[in-house]
């Protein structure tokens, strides 16, 4: 083992030539990494799957409506946005009437562990950050696969923990943003899709280099970090602005997207297709 000295030396014998030609030798540890945006890897999957005119499509956890007119207006079929939240249906309608959608699309209260569906009733299910919310995954991933048609896909896009993510984060912000630890597990959310009946056709997740669904770095969630920073140097004044709970689920979101940045979290994308 080293000593302390010969660590201390190693180190400043890296850094100073390095920071010397930080801008030329080294200039490509500032270039992208490659991937692409987000909803350009998830957008092309449905339409892959054969969805098209004439196909139903679920949009599980719809929130403000924002994929479901998207949904929509792309494939041409006919979009059910679910959610449990009455807020976040009547949100989502008003989008929809706004674009001129209310014939192609429609929503449903209810939530993904009992979908307010018939069973075989849809060819796609669309599900976006939606499963990591659930309290009992493998009875929601039953219910996805009980409302496809024989044949019919699914897309989910869940958070799942890399080695990077120590446990203490994991149970401090999740709590936080309502979501399951349980459910970042990719070995669980894997079984959970075989226990419900569901062949995997594609995976990959949106950091890992070669994978299919690597995602380009967005340099605006840098502003996740900074945000921290000053919340936390101004703790006192932020909680008397916003309260302390609110402060708190603030806090956790922020630093939900900084694990993201890390790579403590990434995504986990899973195209999925019910038995014929």
């Amino acid at each position: 083992m080293s000593t302390l000295q010969e660590r201390i030396a190693a180190f400043y014998g890296f850094l100073w030539p390095f920071l010397e030609e930080e801008g030329t030798r080294y200039a490509y540890l500032d270039a992208s990494p490659g991937g692409r945006p987000m909803s350009e890897l998830l957008d092309a999957i449905p339409a892959r799957r054969g969805v098209g005119a004439g196909s139903r499509v679920v949009d599980v956890g719809c929130g403000k409506g924002r994929q479901v007119v998207a949904l929509a207006r792309r494939l041409e079929g006919h979009v059910v946005g679910v959610d449990p939240l009455e807020q976040n249906l009547t949100l989502a309608g008003e989008r929809a009437r706004r674009e001129g959608l209310e014939g192609r699309v429609s929503f449903a209260r209810g939530g993904i562990e009992r979908l307010p569906l018939e069973s075989s009733s849809v060819d796609f299910v669309w599900c976006l950050d939606m499963l990591n919310h659930a309290e009992d995954l493998e009875g929601a991933m039953k219910e996805c696969a009980r409302v496809l048609r024989p044949g019919g896909s699914m897309m989910n896009c869940s958070a799942l923990a890399t080695e990077l993510l120590e446990p203490r984060e994991a149970e401090r912000v999740t709590w936080r943003l309502g979501m399951n630890p349980a459910t970042l597990s990719r070995e669980r959310m894997s079984a959970a899709c075989e226990a419900a009946g569901l062949r995997m056709v594609e995976f990959g997740t949106t950091t890992d280099e070669g994978s299919p669904y690597l995602e380009e770095l967005d340099e605006g969630m840098a502003r996740h970090a900074l945000r921290l920073a000053k919340v936390r140097r101004a703790r006192k004044q932020m909680e008397s602005r916003l309260g302390a709970d609110a402060l708190d689920v603030l806090c956790a979101y922020d630093e939900w997207n900084i694990f993201l940045l890390l790579g403590k979290v990434t995504y986990g994308v899973w195209v999925l297709e019910r038995a014929r």
